[in-house]
Parts: C-alpha cells; sequence; structure tokens
C-alpha cells in the first residue's frame, strides 16, 4: 500500500472512530492530577493499562512521589533511519474556586461541540490524541520505518524535574531525531520556539524598630523591596541580538500574536525584549514595626537574543546602583530561549500535512511560555508544539477545547508521523 492510501485509510480510521478519541480524552480528564501536588500515579497507571491492552510496550518510569512518567517504544531505528517521539505531560494546574466553574471541573465530556474541564486544553486532550494515534499505528499495522515512541509525563506545570528532564537525562529516548509535545497550540499555528524562563526570589533585609519612628529609625525592608521592583522595570530596556535565521519568525510570530491571538496592539514586543512580572511580595511582620525582610519573586522572560546570566547580571547591577543589598535565588522554571528552525523535517512536515488538511496559510511561530520542548531542544532534540485548545481558557476557570481540533490534531499527529518516519521498504 502507498504513503497516500495509508494516509487516507488513517484519517477515515479517526473520523470513524471520533467519538472513541473523545471518550479517551474525557476519561482522562476525570482523572484528577493536579500540580501542586503533582501526584500522577492514577494517570500513568490509565496510560499505561491503555498501551498494555492493545498489546503495546510499556514502561513505567517512578520518579517518586507520585511522580510517574509512562513510555513505550515501537520498532528500531537503524543509523540512517529517523527516530520521533510523540509527547506530552498528564499533569494539570488547580481547578481553583470550583464555585466559579459552570461544569464540573472535571466532567470530561462533550456539550455544543466544546470537550470540557481541567486539562482540555493544556493538556489532556493533545495527550490523548498523541496516544490515540500511537495505538492506532500499531493496530493496523502501519509498516512505519525507523522508530517511534510515546511518552507521557508528569510535573510540568511547575517546572518540576521528575518529567520530561528526569526521563532524558536518563537516556531513555537517546536517538530521538525529533519530537512531537502535544501542548495547545493554535489551530493553525504550532510552535516552534520560545523564551527562556528565569524566575528569581529576591530576599532583602532590613532593620526593625518602632513604627512611630520611621523613616527616622530603622530601615524598612519593605520599602527598599518597593524600590528594587520599580527599578527592575528596565530590564525591559535590554537590546537582544537574535540570530539572523530566526529573525524572521519573530517577526512573523509578532504579527501572530497581535492578528490570530487576538491581543492589543502591540503585544508583540514581548518577543524582543525582557518581561517582568512580580508574582509575589511578603514582609514585615506587624503594621506598627519596621520591616526587617521583604520577599519578593520575580518572573522574567528572555527574549531570543539574550542570555539568562545576561538578565540576572543585569538585575544585580541594577540593585546595586540602587544600593539595595538583596539575596538572589533562582526558582522555578529556568530555561534559555529555544527554537527549532522552520527548515527543520520535523516543522516542514508538520506544517505541511496542516497546509494540506486545513490551513494552507499555516506557519511556526514563536511562544513566550516554556514547556518541556525546552528540554528536549536541550538535549539535541528538535521539536515542535501542537495540540487542540482554547487558549483563552488555558489555566482558567471553565477549561474546554474544540471537539473538531481534538479530532484534527490526531489527524496531524498521524500524518505527521507517517511523513516523517515514512514507510518501510521505500
Amino acid at each position: 500500500m502507498s504513503a497516500d492510501n495509508w494516509e487516507d485509510r488513517l484519517v477515515r480510521a479517526i473520523d470513524e472512530r471520533a467519538d472513541e478519541l473523545l471518550e479517551l480524552a474525557g476519561a482522562m480528564i476525570r482523572i484528577p492530577s493536579e500540580n501542586p501536588s503533582g501526584d500522577c500515579t492514577e494517570i500513568a497507571a490509565f496510560t499505561a493499562d491503555y498501551l498494555r491492552s492493545r498489546g503495546l510496550d510499556a514502561q513505567v518510569l517512578d520518579a517518586g512521589d507520585g511522580r510517574v512518567n509512562v513510555l513505550s517504544h515501537s520498532g528500531e531505528a537503524a543509523d540512517d533511519e529517523r527516530y520521533l517521539v510523540l509527547s506530552g505531560h498528564y499533569d494539570v494546574v488547580p481547578v481553583g474556586d470550583v464555585s466559579r466553574w459552570s461544569f464540573p471541573p472535571f466532567a470530561g465530556d462533550v456539550v455544543d461541540g466544546w470537550l470540557r474541564g481541567r486539562g482540555a486544553s493544556d493538556m489532556k486532550a493533545g495527550l490523548a490524541g498523541a496516544l490515540f494515534v500511537y495505538g492506532l499505528l500499531a493496530e493496523l499495522e502501519v509498516p512505519i520505518r525507523g522508530k517511534l515512541s510515546f511518552l507521557g509525563v508528569c510535573d510540568e506545570e511547575v517546572g518540576g524535574r521528575r518529567g520530561a528532564d528526569w526521563v532524558l537525562d536518563q537516556g531513555h529516548i537517546a536517538g530521538a531525531t525529533a519530537g512531537i509535545i502535544a501542548e495547545p497550540a493554535e489551530r493553525s499555528h504550532p510552535t516552534i520556539g520560545q523564551k527562556g524562563s528565569n524566575w528569581f526570589r529576591l530576599t532583602i533585609e532590613g532593620r526593625p524598630g518602632h513604627g512611630s519612628l520611621q523613616p527616622l529609625h530603622g530601615v524598612n525592608a519593605n520599602l527598599l523591596a518597593a524600590k528594587a521592583i520599580v527599578a527592575l522595570q528596565d530590564l525591559w530596556n535590554m537590546v537582544p541580538n537574535a540570530p539572523e535565521d530566526v529573525r524572521g519568525l519573530i517577526e512573523d510570530s509578532k504579527v501572530y500574536a497581535e492578528e490570530r491571538e487576538g491581543y492589543q496592539p502591540g503585544i508583540g514586543q514581548v518577543f524582543e525584549h525582557v518581561t517582568v512580572n512580580v508574582g509575589t511580595v511578603s514582609g514585615g511582620t506587624s503594621t506598627n514595626v519596621v520591616a526587617d525582610r521583604a520577599v519578593v519573586e520575580i518572573d522574567t522572560r528572555v527574549p531570543i537574543g539574550l542570555t539568562r546570566d545576561e538578565v540576572n547580571a543585569r538585575v544585580r547591577e541594577i540593585l546595586d546602583e540602587q544600593g539595595i543589598p538583596a539575596e538572589i535565588e533562582p526558582l522555578g522554571f529556568m530555561s534559555e530561549p529555544n527554537w527549532t528552525l522552520p527548515s527543520d523535517p520535523i516543522v516542514r512536515e508538520l506544517i505541511g500535512v496542516l497546509r494540506d488538511i486545513s490551513d494552507p496559510e499555516a506557519q511556526g511561530v514563536l511562544q513566550w511560555a516554556s514547556s518541556d520542548a525546552r528540554t528536549f531542544r536541550s538535549h539535541g532534540i528538535p521539536v515542535l508544539q501542537y495540540g487542540p485548545a482554547e487558549l483563552a481558557t488555558i489555566h482558567g476557570f471553565d477549561e474546554k477545547a474544540p471537539a473538531a481540533d481534538v479530532i484534527l490534531a490526531a489527524k496531524v499527529y498521524a500524518l505527521t508521523t507517517l511523513r516523517y518516519l515514512g514507510l518501510a521498504g521505500e
């Protein structure tokens, strides 16, 4: 059977079994896997059972404390053959105040064309699509060339290191030549690069005293923290020097952010600047006591053309200029800007599939957030992200994803796998 015939057969099978795919996604949503606390034991067991029920290999990789990952391999890659990994995380952010949801947070149902529940967009629907396709390729005995793996991981939502980092550091997918991560994306714009992530905590010491004597007595740590917060906004003015081969991608991403994602004019500037978010501020012990300590947690994102070291050096320089003594401690997500070039084979194939079956104008763009893509790229694995989503509901109440896009994403995974790996004997 030719590659074109196999593509037709796969598309028909996904259409015919769309209800089965959506039920799989719903079943995964109905299994709570909030992070924190990060315990993914139950969802990992479900994933492993799904694979084994189809006669497929399932390795349960337990990193402790409920951080459980699941890996399955199919085929072998000779020296001149490719090795593709279909991956995604099954931990989700907490549901928050349940009373502010208009439906049960773990509904896992389809209503009026929407798959509903925590993780529908980020990213159990995409992960279910990857899992379904991995099983379908084996069930139909598609004679793909090379090696294909499925990887479900934990610990992504809090930047933990016992999910993708742990699996890749131990060499479990050594030799992979490409990856597709089923992270949420706009339906015609896979993400092929991202800004670096640089979170840190400032601890500023003051000197306590009676509040009635301020500012003449004592050193107020809260005032120093406020001064630091204002001064650090100058990080925005750092000037990146992006490599020539990604400048076009940056410009395309700026246009996409404003025209396709619907943000306000000017939002595309985030791709060329260090963003600064003061996430939490705490300090002092009582209203009438001069604050002896203040703690500020800050999220900065690093554009292509700068490094974390350069940003952190500027942080220290700004604090020194302002005369603010502070302890600086890294925390949370830490990564350099990273990307996969539009010319890479895995990007060309997936974009080509999207253009053929969905949108002739499809193209890859950058994202300003971070994900496990940084881990794949740090191990030399070209990767891109594509998954079904209603982007406005990610990490919010009433999370949902278009059911039609869940089906589209599965088709994209299937056809991209076929085109990227090719057929044995060809």
